[in-house]
């Protein structure tokens, strides 16, 4: 391993970054034991002190995992979380729209594999109709039953039956870290819907593009829901910046 001893003056940010260069490099690889607090102390010329805290910023966002009294291992991919994503949803407006873009790549991806990809695959179909159409019957209960809960759940888990489709772990940790996110934009857009019924016939639309097949008119249909959504939100928070 390539060391460089390191300036007092940033410490921490510098022992981040070269183990981040490490990483990068392949030197570090998922699931290998870091060296112990002394040995990566004397290794970077700091104090263990320092190495402390950088382990405690690495483990806080995922990047390492600590098992008493084996040692502190590198994370793989599926248990790093995603704070980054979290805080620029709390604090960023313009992050809001850039989340929701995400949020239809996501779901783009998804119909292209259950459309193109795995057009064949008519289990596969079969079984995301079934469970996108149960989630319109939840939708359509708790909007009888008058629980805001309910119905923003059905929304979130319908959208994510459609993602799970890609089998693709980061996208699903990502939607996963989204929820609360997702749950308050959808209640947040669905505020001045003429009537709550409109909410289960827009998602029967979305499923009956998937059962026609069509991958390039689905993506469209489900891109317009979006970017309503989209709308919605920046069009609100102009006129109220305090929703």
């Amino acid at each position: 391993m390539d060391i460089q001893p390191v300036k007092q003056k940033t410490v921490v940010y510098q022992v981040v970054k070269q183990l981040k260069d490490l990483i990068v490099s392949g030197a570090l690889k998922p699931n290998d034991k870091f060296p112990s607090e002394l040995k990566l102390a004397e290794m970077f010329g700091v104090g263990r002190s320092t190495i402390r805290e950088v382990m405690k910023i690495f483990q806080y966002i995922g990047i390492v995992e600590v098992h008493n009294p084996k040692g502190t291992f590198l994370s793989d991919s599926s248990n790093i979380s995603s704070e980054s994503l979290e805080w620029a949803m709390i604090l960023g407006e313009k992050d809001i729209s850039e989340v929701i873009e995400l949020r239809m790549v996501m779901e783009t991806q998804g119909l292209w594999y259950l459309l193109d990809y795995h057009r064949n695959d008519t289990e596969l179909r079969e079984k995301t109709v079934r469970g996108l159409d149960n989630e319109i019957s939840n939708l359509k209960k708790a909007i009888i039953s008058g629980s805001i809960e309910q119905r923003l759940d059905a929304d979130y888990v319908f959208h994510g039956l459609v993602i799970q489709v890609c089998e693709n772990r980061i996208f699903q940790n990502l939607y996963h870290t989204m929820k609360e996110f997702m749950k308050m934009e959808i209640n947040f857009a669905q505020k001045d819907v003429n009537t709550l019924s409109e909410i289960p016939t827009h998602h029967e639309e979305l499923l009956a593009s998937i059962v026609d097949g069509n991958f390039h008119d689905a993506c469209e249909l489900f891109r317009h829901h979006i970017r309503n959504i989209d709308q919605l939100l920046e069009s609100k928070l102009k006129s109220d910046p305090q929703s």
